[in-house]
């Protein structure tokens, strides 16, 4: 990741990473012609990035956890980011603006460090600039009540929608980015686990 591997060099790791197991199936003792993907955070960007490059249709389904889908300037998105958009009780909104505030200043950071020579308006750096959804695959997207990033995803998926595509919001109430890190200490990490491993196993 960035600094020392900025855009596209993640992005390409996944795509060659993806083209080896569809091309080493034997190996691996793998027997698909599609397969699932998910990640968390920036590693959930790179997934929808993968999705909105899928022209082989190599992916059958994405999970997104609480996916980065925007590092453009918080004063500048096209949804109007803002606090009032998140149903904050008084007790907590001290702690919870600090929360948000902590990913505004890491997304003023990641916007420094990992485009590169691109734009941050690149589709597969902020997929919310994406317009082709032709070859996107069926999407679960897994957001956290309190995520910096909730309100750039939910425009996300209302684009989706709008194309035409299969998307699924699951929305994990009185919590923020990250959880996954705290699977064992965190029902709501449980649960999602529980979710994907049920959906991959249908």
């Amino acid at each position: 990741m960035a600094p020392e591997t900025p855009f596209p060099g993640a992005y390409l790791d996944i795509k060659e990473f993806l083209e080896w197991i569809m091309n080493h199936q034997s190996k691996i003792s793998f027997i698909d012609s599609q397969v699932y993907m998910t990640g968390d955070s920036a590693g959930g960007e790179l997934c929808v990035a993968c999705g909105l490059t899928d022209k082989k249709h190599q992916i059958r389904k994405l999970f997104p956890m609480y996916a980065a889908l925007d590092i453009t300037d918080t004063n500048k998105t096209m949804y109007h980011w803002q606090y009032s958009d998140y149903d904050m009780d008084p007790s907590e909104e001290k702690f919870i603006r600090a929360r948000l505030n902590k990913f505004i200043y890491v997304n003023n950071v990641i916007r420094l460090l990992y485009p590169g020579n691109d734009s941050v308006e690149n589709p597969l750096i902020s997929p919310v600039y994406a317009h082709d959804f032709s070859d996107f695959p069926d999407i679960t997207m897994i957001e956290a009540e309190f995520d910096y990033y909730l309100q750039s995803n939910k425009y996300f998926a209302k684009k989706l929608r709008q194309a035409g595509k299969n998307v699924e919001e699951v929305l994990y109430k009185g919590i923020d980015h990250g959880f996954l890190d705290r699977s064992r200490s965190c029902n709501q990490s449980e649960d999602m686990l529980q979710l994907i491993a049920k959906e991959i196993n249908k």
